[in-house]
């Protein structure tokens, strides 16, 4: 199975088209991070992102790839350099010197500059114009988040919340919502264990954790940068908490494939917060309460037709049917299929994956070679962390109702644009809204009389 450096790997090889060794070459690059006091938390932030993806250099290495110099700090090596400048009004990253101030930043804010930090590091010490585009200097204006005012320093109980997906979004999330005040209880929910590739990406993981449930590793790990909140750990399915614990209020989303997107709209929480990524080129959020006559879940990740090409690939792949994959999780009978199929494989080491998440590891150790394969590979972690700082802006946006959009496009190698989100109309023949009975059963339950 895959490593985290071939995660990485083969990442950059799909955006660049080239080899997964040649890509594993570009990466074995060094960052040296220097930081000027008062911005040890931006520091802090970008080094464990970028650890993530490349080395991030000691402080006595003299001779990195690349030196990051955030906030006025003199350069500690000859270079090459870029330069990260943080104010309260927003972050500019460039290749030469920059003027500073020495104004106090919210740590969430830090936490996003950080991510465009680390995008700009990665770019520059990659060296390739096959990547997605990033022009210097890259000028991020918090203004465009549209985060209510106060809402960064107003304390809120999080109970009735559920966040669905212990992954990398998931991991993004936490390591987000530990920079705003909150409290009560939250639900982690995920049925699956950790992978051998999740590390490079979910920054609560580490490699001892591969093999064990993703919920309560997840939960253990972050609890401690919640003094007042209590993660309470499930290894289970959305559904199949809702059908033991009860309807839920607000669902935190964060799972990585379209079908279990769906699938838990059908569970009809009153309102949804999701982000997802889209390999390394794009973060999606989206927002809805219910009733609601725009989008919901489902509209968004309505069924296309890459998913019968992707759920044919598994099927055929894995050497089992199309329906049995479209079922989620492997069952005992399927993985004697799949041992049978692929030797390699031990049975009782797969019950209970994901069929999709058994299929990209197969495809990341070449045990399967699919076209569909690349549309799995796993993001860099500064993406996945981009997508949980965005998730929680979009909780806190639609807590104080100034959430008049429903979807966002966000360029993680880019700034953030505001204007760029949308209300995006119902699908007429989404699976959910064009249910009769499910649309009156969410006017009955969620509804203003209800």
């Amino acid at each position: 199975m895959a490593t985290v450096g071939q995660e990485n790997a083969r990442m950059l090889a799909s955006l660049l088209g080239i080899e997964e060794a040649d890509a594993a070459e570009r990466l074995d690059k060094t960052v040296r991070v220097t930081v000027a006091a008062g911005f040890a938390v931006a520091g802090d932030e970008v080094r464990d992102l970028l650890d993530r993806t490349i080395r991030v250099a000691d402080l006595d290495e003299a001779e990195p790839d690349l030196e990051l110099v955030i906030g006025p700090a003199e350069p500690a090596t000859p270079g090459p350099h870029i330069y990260a400048s943080l104010t309260q009004r927003g972050v500019i990253v460039d290749a030469i010197p920059l003027r500073h101030s020495n104004e106090c930043i919210h740590p969430l804010l830090m936490a996003l500059a950080a991510c465009h930090i680390a995008a700009a590091a990665l770019h520059r010490v990659i060296g390739s114009s096959s990547l997605p585009r990033l022009s210097l200097p890259l000028s991020v204006d918090f203004a465009e988040l549209g985060i209510p005012k106060g809402s960064l320093t107003t304390p809120f109980d999080i109970s009735g919340m559920v966040l669905v997906g212990g992954g990398a979004v998931g991991n993004g999330f936490l390591r987000a919502l530990r920079h705003v005040p909150v409290r009560g209880i939250l639900p982690v929910v995920d049925p699956k264990v950790v992978g051998e590739g999740n590390p490079n990406r979910c920054l609560y993981f580490t490699s001892d954790d591969v093999g064990l449930p993703k919920a309560p590793i997840l939960a253990q790990a972050a609890q401690p940068d919640f003094p007042d909140l209590e993660l309470k750990p499930h290894t289970c399915t959305f559904g199949e908490l809702v059908a033991k614990t009860g309807l839920v209020d607000t669902a935190i989303v964060t799972v990585d494939s379209r079908r279990a997107r769906r699938s838990l709209q059908k569970e009809i929480p009153r309102r949804v917060i999701d982000a997802s990524t889209t390999d390394a080129r794009a973060v999606i959020v989206h927002s809805h309460s219910q009733p609601t006559d725009d989008a919901c879940l489902a509209c968004i990740y309505r069924h296309v037709p890459d998913e019968h090409a992707r759920e044919r690939s598994i099927a055929e792949g894995l050497g089992i049917e199309i329906e049995t994959v479209r079922a989620g999780f492997i069952t005992a009978d399927a993985a004697a299929r799949i041992a049978k199929a692929h030797p390699s494989v031990e049975a009782g080491k797969i019950i209970g994956k994901a069929y999709d998440t058994l299929f990209k590891e197969l495809c990341s150790a070449q045990a399967l070679l699919t076209p569909e394969g690349r549309q799995v590979l796993a993001p860099f972690a500064f993406v996945s962390a981009l997508a949980g700082v965005l998730l929680v802006i979009e909780l806190l946006r639609t807590n104080h109702q100034t959430a008049t959009t429903n979807y966002w496009t966000v360029d993680p190698w880019g700034a953030p644009i505001g204007r760029l989100r949308r209300l995006r109309p119902r699908v007429p023949d989404c699976e959910f809204c064009a249910d009769d009975d499910a649309r009156r059963l969410v006017h009955s339950l969620w509804g203003r009389g209800a």
